[in-house]
This record gives structure tokens, sequence and C-alpha cells, in this order.
């Protein structure tokens, strides 16, 4: 990192201090690589809706000696790569489904962790981070996971069609490179955003900066793709089951968006998450599985004909009225393995993709029935930054048996990244990272 770059001077201030203006060397002061073990690692974020039935999701036994309940069953064949987590949970911020999704990855900070450390290495690939989805979009009133600032909310790219195009690009016709940069909207718009500029205070010229430079970073991936290919990516096989959207389809919802169209782009953009890792096209991805407060309805793929939503609000006194959820809940775990064998089949001079990365998985609930945000449903994955696989580590009996902060899990996760931070958010359980992750 540049300490001559003014906005990401202040992001970083902002960010690890969770909006504070504490002295940047005190919130450095920790080596990542320390933390960690290992070199920086590559990070996936896959979040899923509504949250869990603890008894029905978190494993039993002792942190190598343990089982998998009904839920997480389908990760069985997977769990020498993953760690299970238990006792965190989410402090401070707001409430139920909308505060759970609004800081699962921002621990109440105004960016998210997926953004930060895409900014911290944007200079590095072409993507700062990534951000796609499955039907996230649709019928969303209960907000997205990841944030570029205040309020300021990512769309996922849902269409995986669009995605693809938009990662790996299409020649374009003006082979003059010089001729593109005088086609550049920016270049173009410099007066009238040096006007716009002078008329904002620090904190919305940062905002504004901010903008520029990630419409510079699309501008400059479009330029490198048309002059070169991505070495062995330049036809990648991807889309083999051909998939795509009906010619002259043109009715509510996208069609990308169906419920009948889960299933297949939830694959597709597991593949794509892989790929965009497999060709260093950026360090970090974001998969948004639907939304909370999910709509969506998978009778004819698992047989279950009750809405995920729906099925969240079990009564927690019926066991009977608790199947639907959890086939839901097997269901995204099945994805869940899915990936984690897909980054394991990509060899690199580590051994796999997987040994470079470390993978999130994550919702905005802990209890889905009670709305709470405690005992939370998160499990990691992959070996990048030295992440010690194949255990269930429990923390439900820290801070005198109140458990331990969700925020010193994002801490880890950004150490594993390479970043050297100390904190990430909410502080009032203690700063740090989360005690034994690493070996």
């Amino acid at each position: 990192m540049s300490t001559h770059d003014p906005v990401r001077r202040r992001l970083l201030k902002g960010v690890l201090a969770g909006g504070l203006t504490a002295p940047l060397a005190g919130l450095l002061a920790r080596s990542a690589r320390a933390q960690s073990g290992g070199a920086a690692a590559k990070v996936i974020f896959v979040y899923i809706p509504d949250g869990c039935s603890q008894p029905h999701w978190h494993p039993s036994g002792s942190e190598y000696d343990f089982s998998l309940p009904a839920m997480t069953q389908p990760l069985a064949s997977v769990s020498d790569d993953l760690v299970f987590v238990r006792g965190l949970n989410m402090y401070s911020g707001g409430s139920t489904h909308e505060g759970g999704i609004r800081k699962v990855l921002t621990a109440t900070n105004e960016v998210s962790l997926d953004v930060f450390i895409g900014q911290y290495y944007r200079e590095q690939s072409a993507h700062a981070s990534i951000h796609l989805g499955v039907a996230s979009s649709h019928e969303n009133g209960a907000g997205y996971v990841s944030y570029l600032g205040e309020e300021q909310p990512i769309t996922p790219e849902d269409n995986p069609l669009r995605a693809f195009e938009r990662l790996f690009g299409t020649p374009g016709e003006v082979s003059d490179i010089s001729a593109r940069r005088r086609l550049s909207i920016l270049d173009a718009a410099q007066e009238d955003l040096a006007r716009i500029r002078s008329q904002l205070g620090q904190t919305e010229r940062d905002k504004l900066e901010l903008h520029e430079e990630s419409l510079r970073a699309v501008e400059n991936r479009v330029l490198a793709s048309a002059e070169e290919p991505i070495g062995s990516c330049a036809n990648p096989d991807w889309n083999r089951s051909g998939w795509a959207v009906p010619e002259g389809y043109n009715t509510y919802p996208n069609y990308w968006n169906r419920d009948d169209q889960f299933a297949e782009v939830s694959r597709l953009q597991l593949d794509l998450s892989v790929l965009a890792l497999q060709c260093d096209l950026t360090r970090v991805v974001t998969l948004q599985f639907s939304h909370a407060v999910s709509p969506t309805s998978l009778a004819d793929e698992i047989g279950i004909d009750q809405r995920h939503h729906d099925s969240s609000h079990y009564d927690a006194s019926n066991e009977d009225s608790i199947q639907n959820f959890i086939g839901w809940k097997r269901w995204y775990c099945a994805q869940f393995a899915y990936l984690v064998n897909a980054l394991k089949n990509v060899e690199t001079s580590n051994g796999s993709l997987l040994d470079d990365t470390v993978i999130f998985l994550c919702s905005e609930l802990g209890h889905s029935s009670r709305h709470d945000h405690r005992d939370m449903p998160f499990v990691l994955a992959g070996r990048g930054g030295g992440l010690g696989t194949g255990r269930f580590l429990d923390f439900r009996s820290a801070n005198g048996g109140d458990g331990e902060s969700h925020s010193k899990l994002l801490v880890s996760l950004g150490n594993a990244a390479g970043i050297p931070i100390e904190s990430f958010g909410y502080t009032g359980h203690g700063s740090g990272p989360l005690s034994g992750l690493y070996t």
C-alpha cells in the first residue's frame, strides 16, 4: 500500500477503526503473515439466507472428533477441508434480518470486508472484488451483504452470462489503444467531476473518488481484455450446459431469477467464482444466494413446496415442522461442498486452489425462528493463510459464557488475506483475531 495514496489511507482509517480516527500505526500493529503463518490467501464469501436451527446445524463432539447433524451432513465428505465455528455473536447494529445482512460482513463498519480486501489489493488484479448473485435482487427488500461505503450496498450480478462477459470481455472494434482511451467516459467528464468535487465536503469527495476508481478499473479491464488474452484462461470452458436466456424472453421475473433456474444459475455462479480466482482476475469473490427473507421455492429440485423464508419460521417445539428447513439447508450445504471440491480440482504451485484460498460461509441470523444474531451458522473452508482444517471450534464459553464477537473472525479473515489489521468494526468484546484458527 502506498502511504501517498490519500483515499486509501483514509479508507484504512475509517474502516479499521469503525469510523474513528485512531492512528494508522496502532491499527496495523501486527504482522498478517505472523498471524496466519502462510502466504496471503484469496477469499470467497458465500452468503445463504435466513439463519439456521442450531441443534440441526452445529457439530457435536470435540475439536478433532465431531459429528454433523442433519443440516450440515452434506459437508461430511469435505469436513477435512473445513472449520466449523460455534459461539460467535453479531453485536451492535440493527436487529433481525435487515440488521443481520447489513453487518455480517461489516461488523457495523461503513465498508464490508470483501470490498476492503479488494481495495487493498486493487492494483494487483483486473477487478478489486467480484460480486455475484443467485436471484439476489429478486424481490429483495432486506438488503445486500457488500458495502462500498456508508449506506452504499453493492447489488450482485445475478445473470451469469453478463457476469462472464464483464470478467472476460470480448475484443473491441477499436484496436488502437490510444483511440480507446479517447473514448473514456471518465476522461471526458473530468471537467464536470472537478466542478462537483469542489462543492463537496471531504467525506463526499472520498466517496466520489472511490466511485471514480471503480469505473476506471472497469475501463482498464476492458482495455486489457481487448489487447491480450489472460493466459490459459483465454477461452475458458465454463458454460458446458449451454445455459442461455430464451430469445425474446421479456417476462417478469428475469429469466435468471426464476425459481426453476435457481439451481442451474447457482452452479454457473459457483463455477465462475472458481474461474475468477483461477485466472487471477481478483483476490476476492462474494457470492450471495438469494437474500434475507428469501422467497425462493425449489419444489422440483428438492421436493419441498414451502418457500425458504416460510420454512425458517418453524415451530421450535414441533420437530416435524422443521423438516422443510432442514431440507433447504442441506441443499445449500451441498452447493458449498461443490465449491470446495471445485477449488480442490484446480492445481496450483502450492497444491490446489483450495490451498491458496479461504472461504467464509455465512448467514444473517442465528436461530431463524427467534430472529437473533447469536451462535451464528459460520463455516470456514480452505487452507489459505495457514488455516488449520478438519476441526470444530466452540467459543460459547468465552467472555464468561457470552460467546465471542464475529468481528474477530472478520479480523482473522483480513489477516489471512495478508492485511495486518487489529480490529474491524465492533470492538465491544475486544479486538484482535479469533484465537485458534491458524496452525
